[in-house]
């Protein structure tokens, strides 16, 4: 069983639904390769420090029909969403629906499959990656489990007492991204110790071979689990992990390449949470405790990490905050009048979505469960649980209707020949401006200075091929 170590909280959390929330996200890009050019489009990035967005809300289940219970969410770019949900027939299961068709990703009819094992709670937190890939956590005959599945049968990616598997132990629910999944656990030990080394992983979600991201001894202390993990369409890996002093820390790339935050003498921070968050862009959120007790929601962004607060007052408290590639971060928190809402922004100050209290759906809502850091995609939509006070209890999404969120030009990348590269954008995203970098996460963005040519309904800047990677961007003006 995984043991909870000072530093680390627990990877479940409750809230005022009548039924336990936990809550995760995945998000998505896309990336296109060259000769000797990587190239990363991502959504702009907005300057307004908040906004009092406006929403349409759309009912995607509910428990007037097989289910009578929900718990976590998650929702990929195209608005399909995974969710572990309880039938009305005590059935329980991983599930995937668009709204009209609901998919089975696997449940417990069989009786081999568990959401909690003994006195064991690892809530089942489910991702999904845009070709509707649901990853999850579950038990398998009371073993720790990491499986994939579209509907079919389920790939194993990590599980315990599997002879034919590489791991020990699975820690923590995975992350998914572009068809592969990233997770922490335990390797079996070569010399028949089942005991071996700590690590974050990476593997293919149809299975197959794992990479080795990050591993105690060495730069991390022996012995150690590590946190949960996140991946983004750039393949970077966000993860928990101790140092060989025993402070914890934040971290991302291989060997804990780029230290994000970190306990310690001098540091603000007292412990931090097992689930960071990153974007396409390299941004990472993070919940994490201070050094005078007070928890809060936190966002670290070409290298500054700055404290996310509600607009108007209120307070940010999401184990499990979310961040898209526009820098827009959704989580769970209250208002100034202490309601329980969903809330959202761009940057570090987030307003509210849906607040207790608020109408929907011809009744009145009476609790919210927050998106989890799976449930907001690259177009702003956030996939939340609610409950109302005519009984009615389901999923929903809010879709952006005006604000920044309500125009995201995508940055389209082409070669129209073999020494050069053309990036295009629509004309109707007037004042953005066209950023380059190095390397993710960046600490300087650079003006791309070509003028756009006008081609039809886009601007189009076309670059030559150079030897170094090169990741762009389009930022509001």
């Amino acid at each position: 069983m995984k043991p909870v170590l000072p530093g680390f909280q627990p990877s479940i959390l409750h809230r005022k639904l009548p039924y336990a929330l936990a809550r995760r996200v995945a998000l998505a890009a896309s990336r296109w390769c060259a000769p000797a050019l990587s190239l990363l489009w991502l959504l702009p990035l907005w300057n307004s420090p908040a906004w009092a967005g406006n929403y349409t809300f759309t009912n995607v289940i509910d428990n007037t029909g097989q289910f009578n219970d929900f718990g976590a969410v998650a929702i990929n770019n195209a608005g399909v969403v995974a969710f572990r949900g309880n039938t009305t027939s005590g059935v329980e299961g991983i599930y995937r629906t668009d709204g009209t068709t609901i998919s089975t990703i696997l449940d417990t009819s069989t009786g081999e499959f568990s959401f909690f094992a003994g006195r064991a709670s690892l809530v089942s937190l489910p991702a999904i990656d845009d070709d509707g890939t649901v990853a999850f956590f579950i038990y398998h005959n009371y073993n720790p489990s990491i499986r994939t599945g579209s509907g079919g049968p389920t790939a194993v990616i990590a599980e315990s007492a599997d002879t034919n598997n590489p791991f020990y132990v699975a820690w923590d629910n995975p992350s998914i991204r572009n068809g592969v999944v990233s997770f922490s656990g335990r390797l079996n030990d070569s010399g028949g110790d089942p005991f071996g080394p700590e690590g974050v992983f990476t593997e293919p979600a149809a299975g197959g071979a794992y990479t080795t991201i990050a591993q105690d001894g060495g730069k991390f202390l022996s012995g150690s689990p590590f946190g949960g993990t996140s991946i983004n369409a750039g393949g970077q890996i966000a993860y928990c992990g101790y140092l060989a002093d025993s402070t914890s820390g934040i971290f991302v790339g291989p060997d804990g390449a780029t230290n994000l935050a970190q306990t310690g003498a001098g540091s603000q921070f007292y412990s931090l949470d097992s689930f960071p968050k990153i974007s396409d862009s390299g941004a990472v959120v993070f919940w994490a405790t201070l050094t005078n007790m007070s928890d809060g929601d936190f966002m670290s962004s070409e290298g500054a990490v700055t404290q996310i607060t509600v607009a108007g007052g209120g307070e940010v408290d999401d184990q499990f905050p979310s961040i898209n590639a526009a820098g827009t971060v959704a989580g769970f928190g209250s208002l100034s009048n202490g309601q329980w809402a969903v809330l959202a922004g761009t940057g570090p100050v987030v307003d509210k979505v849906i607040a207790e209290g608020d109408s929907l759906f011809g009744s009145t809502v009476i609790s919210l469960g927050g998106p989890g850091n799976n449930g907001l995609n690259n177009s702003g939509q956030i996939v939340f649980l609610y409950s109302l006070a005519n009984g009615v209890e389901g999923i929903a999404i809010a879709t952006p209707t005006n604000g920044p969120l309500g125009v995201l030009p995508e940055l389209q990348i082409q070669q129209p020949d073999p020494l050069h590269v053309r990036l295009a954008w629509t004309t109707n995203a007037a004042g953005f401006g066209l950023e380059a970098a190095s390397s993710l996460p960046a600490s300087t963005w650079n003006p791309i200075t070509n003028t756009p040519a006008l081609d039809g309904e886009q601007f189009t800047v076309d670059l030559e091929l150079g030897g170094a990677p090169q990741f762009f961007r389009l930022r509001s003006q």
